[in-house]
């Protein structure tokens, strides 16, 4: 059965952005202002969302938008609130996983085909371009 958001999972992402979302009736949008930074932020929770009519596929959809970009997660698994601040929406496939991070300052990271093995690898032995996706997401190493 693919993963859905239920009311429960809004809570728990309102509670983390300290805001309620704006609720539709298939998905939630909430609309950020770091007043810190002036940074805006929207972010878009969509279920059930068709990706090929004709195979039947469907799945939730996590959009971002950002002053520095559009980003959009599809199919998602999951998602892990990383405390204090931060949600981790996460796609996982059998040997690669993505994931999309959003924090209440109106931060937003993207890692995208990061493969599985790397997540268990000594951080010491990993080149240096990939250490830093290696970090974040050993978080969620075990959900994936």
């Amino acid at each position: 059965m693919a993963f859905s958001f239920i009311e429960q999972d809004i809570d728990t992402i309102s509670n983390i952005l300290g805001q309620q979302p704006e609720a539709f009736e298939n998905s939630w949008t909430w609309n950020l202002r770091n007043d810190a930074s002036d940074k805006p932020m929207i972010i878009n929770l969509y279920n059930s969302i068709v990706f090929d009519k004709d195979n039947d596929k469907e799945g939730p959809i996590v959009s971002v938008q950002t002053r520095h970009g559009y980003y959009e997660l599809h199919n998602l698994t999951g998602y892990v609130v990383f405390e204090p601040d931060e949600i981790i929406f996460i796609c996982s496939k059998k040997k690669t996983i993505s994931c999309l991070i959003v924090g209440k300052g109106n931060t937003c990271s993207f890692f995208s085909n990061i493969h599985k093995k790397m997540l268990h690898c000594d951080p010491t032995e990993l080149d240096p371009a990939v250490l830093l996706a290696a970090m974040q997401l050993s978080l969620i190493e075990k959900m994936v």
